[in-house]
């Protein structure tokens, strides 16, 4: 059974809005960890649902071509053709810690990278000016299929985010 999302329609993301930059910077993540400067990821979509996101990019070279994943972990599967240009991320919105919120705020969300030890995530503000931090659930560097198309039931984010 899906939860039920009390934002129920999908809210695209364009820079300039309030917390694109940090929410752009916490989707890309694992893409300049991986490869620095040398690949960047172009934005086809980015969408927010509720405390959820998730980004849909393609990625290319610095030169702007396709990437060149020579003496990348990606390279032999790169010249085997078993990989795309796509990059994808799903994001939750965690709400200040509960001693910060307000009194009548809704409980902070579970910080996966927290819980697992991850790093420092960027923070934005929110529409109604509360400060939220955007944490990596998931994302799919390159890859050959429809990667993300589990993640509504694997994460219990709303499906409406992915399109389908």
């Amino acid at each position: 059974m899906q939860p039920v999302f009390a934002q129920s329609t999908v809210s695209p993301q364009r820079p300039g809005d309030p917390g694109y930059e940090a929410l752009l910077q916490a989707a890309t993540e694992p893409v300049r960890a991986r490869f620095g400067d040398a690949i960047h990821v172009e934005v086809e979509r980015l969408d927010r649902l509720g405390q959820w996101a998730f980004l849909q990019g393609t990625m290319h070279g610095a030169d702007g071509g396709r990437p060149d994943y020579a003496g990348t972990p990606y390279a032999e599967r790169a010249a085997a053709g078993g990989m795309s240009d796509v990059y994808v991320a799903l994001l939750q919105a965690t709400a200040p810690a509960a001693e910060d919120a307000a009194p009548d705020a809704p409980e902070r969300v579970l910080d996966v990278a927290e819980a697992a030890g991850g790093a420092d995530v960027p923070s934005a503000q929110a529409g109604d000016g509360e400060t939220v931090e955007w944490t990596l659930v998931d994302h799919s560097i390159g890859p050959s299929d429809v990667s993300w198309l589990t993640w509504p039931q694997a994460h219990a984010a709303p499906r409406q985010l992915f399109g389908f």
